[in-house]
């Protein structure tokens, strides 16, 4: 499973929601996970290293009414909870290839874009950190 793969599964805790991989759809209800070109490594003690990758979280909600926004915005806070709770309350995505996720992080908070008469664009930035241990 990608990391990617593994990060939408987990967002889809809070709602049954499908997200796209690097591509958000027009329409209310929209989701798109986006890989930024940004990533660290640290190497640990035992051979295995620690990975920091970022990521960018679209949500397009819809925005017609006053009641539509006031869902978004409980909406979007929950979620920024959900990711302040990752690892204590909501367990952190399982993957494979060695690899094992010790942090989901929102690194900003969530932000209309864009936005028209019938929907508005909502980012959110999160970092995901991961051990990897080398196959010897």
């Amino acid at each position: 499973m990608t990391i990617s793969a593994a990060i939408s599964s987990w967002l889809s805790q809070i709602e049954s929601m499908k997200i796209d991989t690097n591509h958000i759809t027009d329409g209310a209800d929209k989701y798109g996970l986006f890989k930024t070109p940004s990533r660290s490594t640290r190497e640990l003690i035992d051979g295995s290293y620690e990975v920091t990758e970022f990521y960018q979280f679209f949500a397009r909600q819809s925005s017609i009414s006053e009641g539509d926004r006031k869902d978004s915005d409980e909406w979007l806070e929950d979620l920024a909870y959900m990711a302040d709770d990752a690892g204590t309350v909501y367990a952190l995505p399982e993957i494979d290839k060695n690899r094992q996720i010790t942090r989901i992080q929102l690194t900003g908070t969530p932000y209309p874009m864009e936005t028209s008469s019938d929907d508005t664009l909502y980012q959110m930035s999160l970092s995901i950190t991961y051990t990897r241990e080398r196959e010897v």
